[in-house]
């Protein structure tokens, strides 16, 4: 199995186009585990060196994953992510890119074959099939970006809902963690606000641009209630690495720190207003405060990057 992993958004059946309402109910009969031993042959036969097939069969449907999850009143609600048969081609890209020296891969991946497969998928949006204004997955090898963990952190709320699972695909354990689409928008947008009040070097920190193409992406589905769709992190092969998620939990430490100094600020402010005088003004938090805040946060973010610093390296081992 390849050491990829995937962050994946989820709709309600009524969210994908009407062409592809069958095939969704077919695969909610399947098995998670039956759906991913077919994404795994899929792609490894893509990937493998003496295929000169770029794209997947188009005979094959689209690979659709289904999720369910019990609402607050109780009921359960099945949520679906279709995997795209030309946008599968384009992202196996990066992969053969990752694994073959630049001969194969100009010789596998010729730039007319590309052109063509832009067509076709340009086709494909304009008959429906591929929502082209917002891809439905993130993809990464060797890697889980630290903003995708920054979803998966906070106190959970009433509404919120969260699970964990663990399965074996391809001979090979592998975690995947799904939340509330809108608790981890929540989330997302809770780190951007006080990163950019209380964060180290706001403006120019890799931590928060990240944050902020991540926001602008999840922003873009509309989604603005609980239970309306969720969120998965398929760690992959990279489950042996990367989880427990030492990472992320270091992420929620800094991001505390900066809450901390938010209330505090809130609470101050609060208190001198109760007792100034009607023309004071608020002089805010000591700096020293802000700063101390501030280096935790950033201390907090070079040891999760450390972690993945070291995750890493086994790359170059296998």
């Amino acid at each position: 199995m390849r050491h990829m992993a995937f962050l994946r958004i989820y709709v309600p059946l009524e969210k994908l186009h009407e062409r592809l309402h069958q095939l969704a109910r077919n695969a909610a009969k399947l098995s998670r585990a039956d759906i991913e031993a077919e994404a795994a042959e899929r792609l490894n036969r893509r990937l493998r060196p003496d295929s000169f097939s770029l794209a997947p069969r188009s005979s094959d449907p689209p690979i659709i994953r289904v999720l369910e999850a019990a609402d607050l009143s109780g009921e359960t609600r099945q949520y679906y992510h279709v995997n795209y048969l030309e946008r599968a081609a384009f992202e196996s890209q990066f992969m053969r890119r990752k694994y073959f020296d630049d001969e194969l891969y100009n010789r596998l991946v010729p730039q007319k074959t590309l052109h063509t497969l832009e067509k076709i998928s340009e086709l494909q949006a304009d008959a429906g099939l591929v929502s082209r204004p917002i891809p439905n997955m993130r993809m990464e090898l060797w890697n889980v970006p630290l903003v995708w963990l920054a979803a998966f952190t906070g106190d959970p709320d009433n509404y919120d809902y969260q699970s964990t699972t663990e399965s074996i695909v391809d001979g090979t354990r592998v975690v995947r963690r799904v939340r509330d689409f809108y608790v981890a928008f929540q989330q997302i947008s809770w780190v951007h606000r006080y990163f950019d009040h209380y964060g180290p070097d706001p403006l120019n920190h890799p931590y928060r641009n990240a944050i902020v193409k991540l926001h602008s992406w999840l922003s873009s589905y509309q989604i603005r209630r609980p239970f309306e769709g969720l969120i998965e992190l398929d760690y992959g092969a990279l489950t042996q690495y990367a989880w427990p998620d030492t990472a992320g939990k270091l992420l929620a430490e800094g991001h505390a720190a900066i809450e901390e100094i938010s209330q505090l600020e809130d609470d101050m402010e609060t208190q001198f207003y109760e007792e100034a005088g009607e023309y004071d003004a608020f002089a805010g938090v000591p700096p020293a405060m802000l700063k101390r805040a501030a280096d935790t946060m950033q201390a907090k973010y070079q040891a999760a990057t450390k972690v993945w610093e070291r995750i890493s390296r086994y790359e170059h081992a296998n």
